[in-house]
């Protein structure tokens, strides 16, 4: 797929080719294409995270996706391919869960396709997240189908519900932090017991109703409009303790991750405009520590730390990536965060100095390099190992 521009450009007014890689492969919907035999021809990151395991699978075809002619699903009659081919315009909404593969959970999606081409159809399928099990109507069209609730963790938190910003200053109280806790340990029960001990350690038998309190207080500021006794959509109570409903909260930490893995695959692979934009949308989303505003929080370092490293890895592989296909600016603007994020790293700065000899700018490799040795001494009392001339012999000779 080409980045090149489209006849339209001009007609619109755009000054810069349409990314039309990075659109397809960062489309907040699961994009799938197959020939009109069902045969997969090509899906999105979005496609990818959705599909896990099964997106792997050589050959994959419409029916191995979608269930297709599978008694007790949706389709038992019908391969979706030849009812889209079929029909005039997009296809209603349907959901459909996806079939198991290994260990992993069970998975639905809710998708929609059309036709395009001419003599030689194809089909181009749209997929959104689904709840397995669920009880509405199998054509409910509403995009809230999806994750209704946001949560962005890097530098200072905020959440997002579907109707906007849950402003307040409850993130900074006891409900808040409980929410933050759970964040912070997504993807497993946490334990009654270990809340009181994180945040009610001197409350003793009061503990658990502190508990209890905080959770309704909670649901109440992320559900505003739930009836009275209703189940939580985000929140759940399970053995003991409390979990996020992960099929229904998205996360920026998560899509941050699942970015970096992506990245790193295509990087492997030889394949640099994916891992581009696999690696610069994780860059992009790492727009600060995890959870800042908790900087001396015991319960935050472990995946702060964990997320750190991601994103570290994520702009040096990225710098890598830019540097190959002859962006140098980019190449630098990633060193330089990079450099921000991990001060004392030498082999880093020894690296961010170098291309900036490269590409000529000498005062401000001086400059750097003049702070990093300050820094550097200030801290162990000794040089840091290298000095200019070690770094521009290294630039010459390559």
């Amino acid at each position: 797929m080409s980045d090149q521009p489209s006849p339209r450009s001009a007609e619109l007014g755009l000054r810069t080719p349409i990314p039309y890689r990075a659109v397809f492969e960062f489309f907040p919907t699961g994009i799938l294409v197959v020939d009109r035999r069902g045969q997969v021809t090509g899906l999105n990151l979005t496609a990818k995270r959705l599909l896990r395991d099964l997106a792997e699978r050589p050959r994959l075809r419409c029916c191995d996706v979608f269930d297709c002619r599978r008694a007790g699903t949706p389709l038992a009659e019908h391969c979706v391919t030849d009812l889209v081919l079929e029909h005039t315009g997009p296809m209603p909404e349907i959901r459909v869960d996806l079939p198991a593969e290994g260990d992993a959970a069970a998975a639905s999606v809710w998708v929609t396709g059309a036709p395009y081409g001419g003599a030689d159809p194809a089909v181009v399928f749209s997929m959104r997240a689904g709840v397995v099990g669920d009880r509405r109507r199998r054509t409910e069209p509403h995009w809230m189908g999806g994750p209704q609730l946001r949560v962005f963790t890097f530098g200072r938190s905020r959440v997002e519900s579907g109707e906007g910003a849950l402003a307040g200053e409850w993130l900074g109280h006891k409900p808040g932090l409980v929410f933050k806790y759970l964040v912070a340990n997504r993807g497993r029960v946490v334990q009654t017991d270990e809340l009181i001990e994180a945040f009610w350690s001197t409350a003793g038998p009061r503990g658990e109703r502190s508990v209890r309190q905080a959770i309704h207080t909670l649901r109440d500021r992320l559900e505003p409009d739930r009836e009275k006794r209703a189940g939580s959509t985000f929140v759940a109570a399970r053995s003991g303790g409390y979990e996020l409903e992960r099929s229904v909260v998205w996360i920026d930490a998560d899509d941050f991750e699942a970015s970096v893995a992506d990245g790193m695959q295509a990087m492997a692979a030889g394949e640099l405009e994916p891992a581009e934009a696999a690696l610069a949308r994780a860059s992009g989303l790492y727009r600060g520590e995890f959870l800042a505003e908790e900087a001396y929080a015991d319960w935050a370092l472990p995946e702060r730390d964990r997320l750190r490293e991601l994103a570290g890895q994520a702009m040096r592989a990225l710098a890598e990536v830019k540097e190959a296909v002859g962006d140098l600016d980019g190449a630098t603007e990633q060193l330089a965060r990079l450099a921000e994020l991990e001060q004392y790293d030498v082999d880093i700065q020894r690296a961010l100095i170098a291309l900036l000899l490269k590409r000529g700018r000498r005062a401000e490799a001086v400059r750097r390099y003049d702070i990093f040795r300050s820094r550097h001494r200030k801290a162990f009392a000794e040089d840091p190992g290298f000095d200019l001339a070690d770094v521009a012999a290294q630039v010459r000779a390559a």
